[in-house]
């Protein structure tokens, strides 16, 4: 029987393979639809909702002209809005994504779902209700600890 330690780090090789294959296969990076950049700002505005562009390049880390490009780019392509003399002041931009861009959001999320489904086709019914469980185990503890590094923060 295989050692615990060694079967633990070749069950999360395959894990790693199957987020490599998930991302390959429905990532709108990948797929050439949008840049990184433009993939993180457009999902920090899907996580956080409007945003000042001061507000979005420091939470992205990277400058204001910067996002202010990819930023135009993404209006242009109807994804997202900026809205100017927010608060009273002309020089603040307000950005945020329009209907398009959340519904193209939630497009990839259903592409990344329908692409698990296919896999998970492979699995018979008592291997899914085998795997089922020790899933939501492990996504139990990924929340915990994830509950316990914000605790410290």
């Amino acid at each position: 029987m295989q050692e615990a330690g060694a079967l633990r780090e070749e069950v999360a090789e395959l894990l790693f393979e199957l987020a490599r294959s998930l991302r390959r296969r429905t990532h709108p990076v990948r797929q050439g639809e949008l840049t990184p950049e433009q993939f993180w700002l457009l999902k920090r505005l899907w996580l956080r909702g409007p945003l000042r562009i001061g507000e979005l390049a420091a939470e992205l880390g990277v400058t204001p002209g910067s996002i202010t490009v990819a930023c135009k780019r993404l209006e242009r392509a109807g994804l997202l809005q900026r809205e100017r003399g927010a608060f009273g002041d002309e020089r603040v931009v307000i950005v945020s994504l329009t209907a398009e861009g959340q519904e193209r959001l939630r497009q990839w999320q259903e592409l990344r779902r329908a692409y698990l489904v296919e896999l998970l086709a492979v699995l018979s019914s008592e291997e899914l209700a085998t795997l089922r469980p020790l899933l939501a185990r492990l996504v139990a503890a990924a929340e915990q600890e994830d509950g316990v590094r914000n605790a410290a923060r």
